[in-house]
C-alpha cells in the first residue's frame, strides 16, 4: 500500500503534494553523457509536419544503458530477473535520500551513521552529482564498497539509486562486486538520477520501466513527491558528513 504519511520533523505528514514534485531524470538527448563504450541515442522524424506530412512520426534508437535507467538483476547475472519479472511495486512507493558529498568510496561504517529504514527506495546522493552535469565522463565518480552494498540489502530496500552510471570503479579489474550483491538479492538499481537540488529527508517515489520483455535495464521518468510543508522541514536529520 501507499502511505499517506511520512515521517517529518518527528511527527506525521500528507505525502501527496503533487506541486512538489522532484524529476530525477536527464534530459534524453543525443549528446547525452553516456558510459565509455555505449552508444548514444538516435533520434529522427519519419514524418514531419512542417515539411509537408500529415503527421510528425519520430523514430528513437538507443542502447537501454543511456541516461537516466533502472537495471535489473539480469545486468550481471546470467539467471538473474528481467525488468518485466520484477513486481511493480519495486519501481515505486516510499523512498529516502541520504547524502554523503564527501566519500570517495561509500563503505559499511558510513551507512551505520543513519538511521535507515527498512523496505524503502534508497537514494545516495554524492559528489557526482554535480559530474552528472558534465558533458564528459569522469572515471574518478565516487562509489559504493561492497560491504555497504551488503549492508543496504539486509535492510530490504524496494530499490537502490545512485547518481552516476556505476556503484563500481571504472573498470574494476573483478567485475561489478557492489551490483552483483544487489543483483543476487534482486533488487533493482537506479543509476544516473540527478539528485543535485534534491534535498536529504523522505518521499515518495515513482520510476517506472518500459514494458520491455526480457530486458535487462530501460530508460525511466524518475520522480520524487515531498510531503506537504516539505520545504520548511530540517533536513539536518539524514545528512553524512
Amino acid at each position: 500500500m501507499i502511505p499517506e504519511t511520512v515521517k517529518v520533523n518527528g511527527g506525521r505528514k500528507p505525502i501527496h503534494n503533487m506541486s512538489d514534485m522532484l524529476d530525477l531524470t536527464l534530459p534524453l538527448t543525443e549528446k547525452i553523457l553516456r558510459y565509455p563504450g555505449d552508444s548514444l541515442p538516435i533520434f529522427k522524424k519519419e514524418t514531419d509536419i512542417e515539411r509537408g506530412d500529415v503527421l510528425t512520426v519520430s523514430h528513437l534508437s538507443m542502447n537501454c544503458h543511456a541516461g537516466t535507467h533502472v537495471d535489473a538483476p539480469a545486468h550481471f547475472l546470467g539467471d538473474g530477473e528481467t525488468l518485466d519479472e520484477l513486481r511493480l511495486g519495486r519501481f515505486h512507493g516510499p523512498a529516502v535520500v541520504y547524502e554523503y558529498l564527501d566519500c570517495d568510496v561509500i563503505a559499511s561504517q558510513d551507512l551505520r551513521a543513519a538511521q535507515i529504514p527498512e523496505r524503502h527506495h534508497m537514494f545516495l546522493k554524492t559528489r557526482n552529482s554535480e559530474l552528472l552535469q558534465r558533458d564528459t565522463f569522469s572515471s574518478t565518480y565516487c562509489t559504493v564498497s561492497p560491504d555497504a552494498a551488503e549492508l543496504l540489502c539486509a535492510l530490504q530496500p524496494l530499490s537502490v539509486g545512485f547518481d552516476y552510471y556505476s556503484l563500481d570503479p571504472y573498470e574494476e579489474e573483478t567485475g561489478f562486486p557492489a551490483h552483483t550483491v544487489f543483483a543476487r538479492a534482486g533488487i533493482p538499481v537506479y543509476v544516473c538520477l540527478n539528485l543535485k537540488d534534491v534535498p536529504v529527508g523522505e518521499y515518495l517515489f515513482s520510476g517506472f520501466p518500459l514494458r520491455l520483455a526480457g530486458a535487462e535495464a530501460s530508460p525511466v521518468r524518475a520522480v520524487l513527491m515531498q510531503a506537504v510543508e516539505s520545504s520548511r522541514r530540517e533536513n539536518h536529520s539524514r545528512k553524512v558528513t
